[in-house]
């Protein structure tokens, strides 16, 4: 083993004293160890009379069957089920006036998160909103009734015949497109506002479900370096309070650039390198471990995770909020080979869930990001760097027990250390089908193993333990010893074959209107040649056939086929994605910050930062939109409405015209940079910008304020 000195790490992120997440960071020290091998809704059931377990519980008449899973799944589920979570351009001649439509979004019970699995939100009914005042661009505000059909490359070819026409007055050729510096204000008038899900009223200010957390940083964080090297600098952890050898002051990166300036991928990034450092980087962890091998961090430092959890913070969170049974916690058993699941019906309360606990069951929870703030801040800043749902169990474990059945899952686990030891036995794949499985395995039986594990070791607090899906694990407390760990998981369904399900499609259906080849009726002798009768056949006509079809197959790759399969992908985040977590540093220059209208004594609503063609704006986070092309219609999907429970709300997009399309194009190109209004090449550039501003999805700087722009708004 080789000692290292601690590393500098990403940013402290200081929590507000509110939140149950905060807690103090340490300066960790480490060693790295690698190894040569490489959700369903249901509704609330009334409270029953719940019956303790004795030394040796027994299941409950109301459990389930469920799979268990040690590592979380992506969406906050039991791994063993699935997860389910081309920039058009525009004419410049401006377009009769339209009507700015509204639709309330439809929230079902049906659409919540449990254990096993994960299902599409069924539709609910619509209710219109009231109607807009008309704008020279064509902007719609939906809620997805219903999954779109996939996307069609139509749209692309539009947008690629209307960018050649596109030349909207003012906006500058790329090479002398010049962006002042500049700020703006908050949003005169609210289009919708959002309490619980509450209809939408004109001219309400912006309000937020409890369940989305927009509470601001209580100060800028220090900008550190991702570890490359050991080095004796002081090392903060992502979430946590001051940390012992540093105070967090108000500081810019070596650039100039504040925190929440910063990409949010180099955010996401930053997280990444302190979950797994400081003795390896990100850049190493991608080339040797990542789907290939398991790593093995062990520190010398036990609170180097505490910041997270604990259980006096599971205590507190049980207080107060409605954490029910199935839903939210399991409480398993795993003796003599049998695994178990106890869960009574209703509210978990601390008196039964500690007596669970005291009589040797295992507790796991499926979502904490819901209710953790340092949990939900630690996934969504990961799901930045990722782009992909970021989810998280935690497993609290009693002396000398064990919880789970060995299994693999289909995520990339990162088990983090919490407090107490625990035991981990990893073993390699049985057949090459589990190699980076794509589903989660059933529970298996000792002699069901592949031969000796191929990790055995004991995780004290603060270390961290990666495995790529597919890996076979178990993990037992150890005599004396209690455990809490979270594991965070990425990458569920994230893989070339789940690219490839979508593009086919897409590419069939396209190939097809252009290719009258694949119209042509099928041979009247391909019966006689394939088949599982004639599979071993050799025939000249077979081999035939074989180069025609694999000629035909060729056809179907095209381009926009790939751009269209991968934004259903990015689509797909949008909906799986926890809501932005807003910088104490934008804070005021998003919808969410105070101060953006003042309330007078005679009862008027003025909006005191109010958005002019000299504010700035870029987007609020690199992946907060994305823009696709669907049913012959451009629509913008974004997460900012959506739950930290998961799929608790249906998917949100805007449907908009090519023209407004290159407003949005503009924006995305240019981010973090910031971009003019008066340089947006857009008919009614106001209008746009408070639509964009109105649902959360940019960060608006007032005129005289310090951007930190780039001068230049040329696309890149």
């Amino acid at each position: 083993m080789e000692t290292a000195t601690a590393t500098p790490g990403p940013p402290e992120l200081v929590l507000p004293k509110d939140e149950p997440g905060a807690g103090n960071g340490v300066t960790p020290g480490g060693t790295t160890i690698t190894t040569s091998t490489p959700l369903t809704g249901s509704n609330k059931k009334p409270p029953q009379k719940r019956k303790k377990p004795a030394a040796s519980p027994q299941p409950s008449p109301s459990t389930k069957p469920k799979q268990d899973s040690e590592p979380a799944a992506a969406d906050g589920s039991t791994t063993n089920g699935e997860q389910v979570r081309p920039v058009p351009e525009g004419s410049s001649q401006a377009e009769p006036a339209s009507v700015v439509k509204k639709q309330k979004k439809k929230h079902t019970e049906e659409g919540k998160q449990t254990t096993t699995s994960t299902s599409t939100t069924p539709p609910g009914k619509k209710q219109k909103g009231a109607t807009g005042k008309h704008v020279r661009f064509h902007i719609k505000l939906y809620s997805a009734s219903k999954q779109p059909t996939a996307a069609t490359t139509a749209g692309i070819a539009k947008k690629k015949k209307a960018k050649q026409q596109q030349a909207v007055p003012g906006v500058v050729p790329e090479q002398q497109h010049k962006q002042q510096n500049g700020a703006t204000g908050a949003e005169p008038k609210k289009k919708a506002s959002k309490k619980g899900r509450t209809a939408k009223v004109n001219g309400g200010a912006v309000g937020l479900p409890p369940t989305s957390v927009v509470t601001p940083l209580k100060r800028a964080s220090q900008i550190k370096q991702e570890p490359k090297t050991p080095s004796r600098a002081a090392h903060s952890p992502i979430v946590g309070g001051t940390s012992s050898s540093t105070t967090t002051t108000t500081t810019a990166s070596p650039a100039g650039t504040a925190l929440h300036e910063l990409d949010s991928v180099t955010i996401g990034r930053q997280t990444f390198a302190w979950l797994i450092g400081p003795t390896i980087s990100v850049d190493e962890f991608m080339r040797t471990h990542w789907e290939r091998k398991p790593l093995l961090v062990q520190r010398s430092d036990r609170a180097y995770y505490a910041g997270l959890l604990s259980r006096a913070m599971i205590d507190e969170m049980l207080r107060t909020n409605n954490i029910e049974y199935t839903k939210n916690i399991d409480i398993t058993s795993y003796r003599d080979g049998q695994r178990e699941t106890h869960n009574p019906d209703g509210r978990v309360l601390p008196p039964d869930l500690w007596h669970f606990y005291d009589a040797g069951c295992s507790v796991r929870m499926l979502n904490p990001q819901t209710y953790l703030r340092s949990v939900y801040e630690l996934n969504v800043k990961l799901q930045e760097y990722f782009h992909c749902m970021t989810g998280a169990n935690f497993y609290l474990t009693p002396p000398g027990s064990q919880g789970f059945a060995p299994h693999y899952d289909d995520i990339e686990a990162f088990v983090l250390q919490i407090e107490g030891r625990k035991r981990w036995r990893l073993y390699g794949p049985r057949q090459p089908q589990e190699v980076l499985a794509r589903v989660s395995s059933e529970n298996l039986r000792q002699d069901e193993l592949a031969g000796p594990p191929i990790v055995d070791v004991v995780l004290e607090a603060g270390d961290l333990l990666y495995f790529p899906r597919g890996c076979i694990h178990q993990a037992a407390t150890v005599p004396g010893a209690h455990s809490l760990h979270i594991t965070v998981s990425v990458y569920q369904r994230n893989c070339w074959a789940d690219l490839f399900e979508q593009m086919l499609p897409i590419a069939l259906a396209t190939a097809a209107d252009t290719e009258p080849q694949l119209r042509e009726g099928l041979p009247l002798d391909l019966h006689q040649h394939f088949g599982i009768v004639h599979s071993d056949g050799i025939s000249a006509d077979r081999r035939r056939l074989i180069v025609r079809i694999r000629a035909m197959f060729d056809k179907l790759f095209s381009d926009a086929a790939i751009d269209a399969a991968v934004d259903q992908l990015a689509k797909r985040f949008q909906h799986d994605a926890l809501p932005p977590l807003v910088d104490f540093g934008e804070w005021d220059d998003t919808v969410y910050g105070g101060g953006n209208y003042e309330f007078r004594p005679d009862g008027t609503v003025r909006c005191a930062r109010p958005i002019d063609d000299r504010s700035s704006v870029r987007l609020l986070r690199r992946n907060i939109l994305r823009l696709v092309s669907e049913e012959e219609k451009l629509r913008i999907y974004y997460h900012t409405d959506n739950s930290r429970e998961y799929h608790q709300y249906e998917a949100n997009f805007l449907e908009l015209d090519h023209e407004t399309a290159l407003g949005v194009e503009l924006l995305i190109k240019m981010y973090p940079r910031y971009v003019l209004v008066s340089s947006l090449p857009v008919e009614d550039r106001l209008e746009f910008i408070r639509s964009l501003w109105e649902k959360g999805l940019i960060v608006c700087r007032r005129p005289g304020e310090d951007a930190r722009a780039d001068t230049s708004a040329s696309t890149p």
